[in-house]
């Protein structure tokens, strides 16, 4: 048999109804506890330490009916005495309707509320031997999660510890007999409300239902309701089950937040970033993936990735990721094949991925690197020009020099000006290969710069080096380019050339600077021969250079790659009345 507590709990009583009272109780082996207010009952009530009450009906913070059925939810049997200070018909209807197990006036005899806690505490020890009921009590009282009961109008009948310490409450009066409303954020009203009548009124369960409480604190938190229906004391009632998932949440935004960032960062990738299953589907892919094909984010979805190559180097991707698959990485170049068809060289370089699904994936990175073999390509031309110039200044020095040595020059001077003359060809070829050189292997980062100006500002310069040549600048319009630095010097070699090889006394050279919309054209016109076809083949990537066809000079080389860094264009036409037109497109600054 279960124990009963002989605890009697005597709540806000009239003094000499309780002076009387205690009296008798002491009398009959009674423990007595006098408190003020209901919460103070409900905190003995929910300590297990009561095995009765007696309380008055005007309580400083609930009414003694409120207190009643918040009892009655988790102790339905506790003997409970309402003393109340009239015979008001409606207070005891309340009263009976909530389970009360007596009710009394003030003036009331001691010995009758005696008497029916006696009776009551008999009933509730048979109640108490119920397993089932019992069972039943502990499960709502332990349990961990929050679990609220209201009436028809929303008001709180009872709730157990975890809603307390969900709603920042230290004890159970100061939500028991308040509105569910107060604590649910006004955003969230009408989706309670509509729960509400779904349960009380349609007797449907709803959830669970996404809204947010706020606690006593201010403090917000996310919350799952599964709302039921359920009867108490003959009425329906709602029974709410809580589940704060504010942590849940929180971590959810750590990952969006983290999954986020790491998409940005591959976004912000120029290279194209990839992750390829195990049967060559496209399962990731970056912003640059998309930029490079042309093809979007569905249709990569649905590709093979042997698709995005050309049909010989398809099998080598192939071979590339099962090496990856079966060594952990592997490196390869191949031809990417574009949605429009255009073919770009590319290097791939791949890292076997293993999932915590025990799946192996291919990850990896691919590099445009048309630029490097341009690099490559000129620089074997470079190569090329030394071998042969180099080698043919050389011989043209060797050779006059023997020539001094042997007498067979008359004029010793005029061959030692030659020798000078090849020496500084010499010189001057291997100062410009050097800067050729350094703009390949270290490109500068492009700024932005004032075209007119620029050019303007060449100009004192210019005369000053070729007085004999007339310089002009026709056209200056106001227009700034992203251009890198040594732009300037790749005017003065445009220029210099020009008088150098015109046949034309004085020379004459042109300058404009145009806006055209989105580039910068700076435009430069002579009256000489024009330029011969073995000088600009050093512009064409697919022209190869041997022995027989070679330029002399190097200065077009390098005002070629100063633009093409630039991210510009070079044209070279021929003019109708004689002599050449050269144009550098320059893409505009950002801030134009």
């Amino acid at each position: 048999m279960i124990e009963v507590s002989s605890r009697i709990a005597l709540v806000a009583l009239p003094d000499r109804l309780e002076e009387r009272l205690v009296s008798m109780l002491d009398d009959a082996e009674f423990d007595v506890t006098t408190v003020d207010s209901a919460g103070d009952c409900l905190q003995l009530v929910a300590q297990g330490e009561v095995g009765g009450v007696v309380s008055g009906y005007d309580l400083p913070d609930l009414d003694g009916v409120r207190l009643l059925r918040s009892i009655r939810v988790s102790q339905p049997s506790l003997p409970f005495v309402l003393v109340t200070d009239g015979e008001s018909e409606a207070v005891a209807g309340e009263a009976i309707d909530a389970g009360v197990s007596g009710y009394v006036p003030t003036t009331a005899n001691p010995a009758t509320i005696l008497s029916g806690l006696r009776n009551a505490i008999e009933r509730e020890e048979s109640w108490l031997g119920d397993e089932h009921q019992r069972r039943y009590r502990h499960l709502i009282e332990m349990s961990p999660v929050p679990i609220n009961l209201f009436d028809d109008t929303g008001e709180s009948i009872w709730c157990n510890e975890a809603t307390l310490d969900l709603l920042g409450f230290d004890r159970r009066d100061e939500l028991v007999g308040r509105s569910i409303f107060e604590f649910i954020h006004p955003d969230d009203h009408d989706l309670a409300r509509a729960a509400l009548e779904n349960v009380i009124e349609r007797k449907r369960s709803v959830g669970p239902t996404q809204m947010r409480l706020r606690r006593v604190d201010g403090e917000t938190r996310h919350v799952q309701v599964s709302t039921a229906v359920g009867r108490f004391l003959g009425e329906d009632i709602g029974q709410a089950v809580v589940v704060d998932v504010t942590p849940l949440r929180e971590v959810q935004q750590a990952l969006r937040s983290e999954r986020q960032f790491v998409e940005e960062a591959l976004d912000t990738l120029q290279d194209v970033f990839y992750v390829v299953d195990a049967d060559g589907g496209l399962q990731r892919w970056n912003e640059a993936a998309t930029e490079v094909t042309g093809y979007d984010d569905a249709e990569l979805s649905e590709m093979d990735v042997t698709a995005l190559f050309s049909e010989a180097d398809a099998p080598r991707i192939l071979a590339s990721m099962a090496a990856v698959l079966d060594e952990g990485s592997d490196t390869i170049e191949a031809t990417l094949v574009t949605k429009g068809g255009r073919s770009c060289p590319y290097e791939f370089r791949g890292r076997r991925l293993d999932t915590i699904a025990d799946e192996s994936r291919v990850v990896g990175i691919g590099r445009d690197i048309s630029r490097r073999k341009e690099r490559k390509r000129q620089l074997q031309a470079l190569e090329q020009w030394l071998r042969h110039n180099i080698r043919n200044d050389v011989n043209v020095i060797r050779g006059t020099a023997t020539n001094i040595q042997q007498g067979l020059i008359d004029d010793h001077e005029e061959g030692v000006r030659r020798i000078e003359r090849y020496a500084d060809h010499l010189l001057e070829q291997a100062d410009r290969e050097r800067q050729i050189v350094e703009l390949l292997t270290t490109p500068a980062d492009p700024i932005s710069i004032d075209l007119a100006a620029l050019v303007d500002g060449r100009l004192p310069d210019l005369r000053e080096c070729h007085p004999g040549a007339e310089i002009e600048l026709e056209r200056a319009d106001a227009v700034r380019a992203s251009v890198i630095p040594t732009i300037a010097s790749a005017v003065d070699e445009l220029v210099t050339n020009a008088i150098e090889y015109t046949d034309s006394d004085p020379a004459i050279v042109r300058i404009s600077v145009v806006d055209d919309g989105d580039r910068g054209l700076v435009r430069i016109v002579d009256d000489g021969p024009g330029i011969p076809d073995i000088e600009r083949n050093t512009l064409r990537l697919d022209h190869e250079i041997d022995q027989l066809h070679h330029s002399s000079g190097l200065g077009l080389l390098f005002v070629y790659w100063v633009t093409r860094l630039s991210g510009g264009e070079i044209t070279i036409t021929e003019n109708e009345t004689g002599g050449s037109t050269v144009t550098l497109a320059l893409p505009k600054a950002a801030d134009e």
